[in-house]
């Protein structure tokens, strides 16, 4: 029972994703209560299989990855949202098969050096990065952090409820931590939502449940996808290359960062059930899985073992039912700040020291603990890490591996036909 209570935190920190992936999604006349639905599920199917491989993570529609699509593929270039599916089902599907030949090749070693994909300075300050990217999003969704017309950000405005409530959930949740209680995250949320429902700034709707509904209207959508006439066949390429690429990587920086101590094995394993899972999810309407940073929430209270994901799963299947309480919660995100301040918190504390050896090795990890925070995307992250941290190695004359090479080669593409060209 000691998995439980990290469990609900971790399915209500995910939650504020999973309305996130629908609500982008509407934009581009996407159902909002059938993404939802199939998000849900997803998770749930998802966050089963991680804890059958006995992780105490997560999976969830990537939030990043459909923010990107939404504006850039989708509103941007007109790209219909069952075109999208179609081509993550495909992508997901290549990859399921790739991946099922490597795990299940009899041939040893077919594995070796999964886990440790990049330098050290990358894999092991990945946890950190990560840690700081919840952080700066715990501040963010708690009004402690806003843009300033004359820099980056500014602190919050404390007239604002939502910043003061906020910055009372997490004093509380410090206060907790520095005395050495377990329950220190749980007890800074419990404080921002007892007082934020005090004070009548969010209440319980009247119907707090509903019954799922819309698969009908997503699934299979993917092979209604309209305009695909309009796309040129490089362009099929290029966003192939970027779903891949983020697929993957996002799955893996997910992992390494939750999961340290995977062996390759367990990684490879992983990383098929997400590809597998992934092309389901297509086929039903919603975006790919990624392993979702949020499960930091519920290790940050004491989850260890794959049955805090057990409980994960449990409890999203009754948010499945809850959709009205969730819009309600959400429309007030001082509830939320706490969790993922105090998680991320965790991460950074976890940390191996990786600002150490060469200039390549200090940009590298610097550039890692930049982007994840700013772009809240950790192939972005890992992608500018790599690229730099290749180049600087090659030009200070160092030796670099054929694969690094060929994966900054891949991140140049990713970059160039992902943000900077027009698709």
């Amino acid at each position: 029972m000691q998995e439980m209570l990290p469990g609900f935190l971790a399915a209500l920190s995910l939650s504020a994703s999973l309305l996130l992936v629908p609500t982008l999604l509407t934009q581009v006349g996407a159902p909002f209560m059938g993404i939802y639905t199939a998000s849900m599920l997803m998770a749930i199917a998802g966050t089963l299989a991680f804890g059958r491989l006995g992780l105490p993570v997560a999976a969830a529609p990537g939030a990043a990855l459909t923010s990107w699509l939404v504006a850039v593929v989708m509103l941007a270039h007109g790209v219909s949202w069952q075109m999208v599916l179609f081509m993550g089902a495909v992508v997901s599907l290549v990859m399921t098969a790739t991946l099922a030949f490597t795990v299940f090749s009899k041939r040893p070693g077919q594995l070796a050096g999964l886990v440790q994909l990049f330098p050290p300075c990358i894999a092991d300050g990945l946890q950190g990065a990560v840690g700081l990217m919840l952080l700066v999003q715990g501040l963010y969704q708690g009004h402690l952090l806003m843009g300033s017309p004359t820099g980056p950000v500014q602190l919050g405005n404390m007239a604002d409820p939502v910043a003061y409530l906020s910055l009372v959930g997490i004093i509380a949740m410090l206060s907790l931590m520095a005395v050495g209680a377990r329950w220190a995250v749980l007890g800074g949320v419990l404080t921002s939502a007892v007082l934020a429902f005090a004070g009548g700034f969010w209440v319980l709707p009247d119907a707090p449940f509903f019954l799922p509904e819309g698969l009908d209207r997503t699934g299979l959508q993917l092979i209604f996808m309209n305009g695909w006439e309009n796309i040129k066949v490089c362009d099929y390429a290029d966003l192939s290359l970027v779903l891949s690429l983020f697929l993957i990587l996002s799955g893996w920086g997910g992992l390494k960062a939750l999961a340290p101590h995977l062996d390759d094995g367990q990684m490879g394993r992983s990383l098929l059930s997400l590809s597998g899972l992934s092309f389901i999810a297509c086929l039903l309407g919603t975006m790919p899985l990624t392993a979702a940073p949020e499960s930091a929430v519920g290790q940050a209270t004491g989850g260890r073992k794959g049955r805090m994901a057990y409980w994960t799963a449990a409890f999203l299947a009754l948010l499945l039912f809850m959709e009205p309480t969730l819009q309600s919660m959400a429309s007030f995100p001082s509830i939320f700040a706490p969790a993922f301040a105090g998680a991320g918190l965790v991460l950074l504390l976890r940390m191996k020291p990786v600002f150490s050896g060469g200039i390549a090795d200090k940009v590298a990890a610097g550039l890692l603990f930049l982007i994840l925070p700013l772009a809240q995307d950790i192939a972005a992250g890992l992608g500018a890490a790599c690229i730099a941290y290749v180049s600087l190695t090659l030009l200070s004359g160092g030796h670099v591996s054929r694969f690094l090479r060929v994966l900054a080669v891949a991140f140049l593409l990713y970059f160039f036909y992902g943000f900077w060209s027009i698709l």
